[in-house]
């Protein structure tokens, strides 16, 4: 079966767009040029007044800008390789009523893999289900690369993990940490099951 069987996908691309894309391409290039490589993020207050501004999601802005980083990555692997051994990072802050605690990061050969515990105050009130919106900011001697590598929890805890590339050094004492809106609109929401049939277990 060739290509030439397909059918072409239904694209009602046009001028006005063709206009919109040249200058988001113009303007990305410019700014890239103007970073010369570095880390440029606007501050939460200048997020929340576009979020307005533009009817969007703070998170969604911290995406974006994120993704226009243009500093030279490592390749970080799906797999971080062999583990090597586990350093405590143990620092915690709390905004409004939530505990957020970097908790260990488990050295492996390629990287580090960070867990962050985020965690209601109030335990004894039912809040739902959390969903966090955020990426982890390394910032030290060297440029790191922050990918998400799960999350999981229910209630007022949750769990999300990073993989940070290269990996962190034995002491953190010039590493610093810091959590910003991220939310990648495009993002495949994840799969749901519903289990709801009758479940009968034999007898031994």
């Amino acid at each position: 079966m060739g290509w030439a069987e397909f059918g072409r996908v239904k694209n009602e691309y046009n001028e006005t767009f063709k206009a919109i894309d040249e200058k988001l391409l113009e303007l990305i290039q410019e700014r890239k040029a103007k970073t010369k490589g570095k880390r440029f993020f606007p501050p939460m207050e200048l997020m929340e007044e576009w979020a307005k501004k533009y009817d969007m999601d703070v998170p969604e802005i911290g995406w974006f800008f994120n993704s226009l980083d243009d500093r030279s990555y490592p390749f970080i692997p799906d797999e971080p390789g062999e583990i090597r051994n586990v350093l405590p990072i143990m620092r915690k802050s709390t905004v409004d009523d939530f505990d957020y605690m970097l908790t260990h990061a488990m050295q492996h050969d390629h990287c580090s893999v960070v867990t962050l515990e985020i965690s209601y105050k109030n335990q004894d009130e039912n809040i739902g289900h959390l969903i966090p919106r955020l990426m982890l900011a390394v910032d030290g001697p060297v440029d790191y690369h922050v990918k998400r590598h799960g999350s999981r929890g229910g209630g007022g805890n949750t769990q999300m993990s990073f993989l940070v590339s290269p990996a962190l050094p034995d002491h953190l004492d010039q590493i610093n940490f810091a959590l910003f809106p991220y939310f990648m609109p495009m993002e495949n929401p994840p799969k749901e099951v519903v289990l709801d049939k009758e479940v009968f277990f034999p007898k031994g």
